[in-house]
């Protein structure tokens, strides 16, 4: 274990729960997080849907895109996007948050 979290590190990688132990060092920056799908919420908008992930290792961080899934629970995914503590645009609110790609 201490390996692969030393290779998520070296690679600019992290699991959610090394976001988790300090999100203020990660508030608004770019991040790259590796874990696994626990759930999955999808909901169509206007022009598209929203998908909200909890991503996973012994902690979770809630993903946004708006797009559709294209995966499933239980696999290992890696996602980039900017890291919020807090976000909330109208249409989503949530803690903990990686936005993918918005609108």
């Amino acid at each position: 274990m201490k390996l692969f979290l030393a290779v998520l590190l070296a690679a600019n990688v992290f699991a959610p729960s090394g976001i988790l132990q300090a999100p203020q060092k990660f508030e608004r920056q770019k991040v790259t997080v590796v874990g696994l799908v626990e759930g999955i919420s999808t909901r169509p908008i206007q022009g598209g849907a929203i998908t909200q992930i909890a991503l996973c290792d012994s902690r979770c961080i809630n993903v946004i895109e708006f797009a559709k899934p294209a995966f499933s629970i239980g696999q290992s995914l890696t996602v980039s996007g900017t890291f919020h503590q807090i976000f909330s645009n109208g249409i989503i609110q949530a803690r903990n948050v990686i936005i993918v790609s918005a609108p």
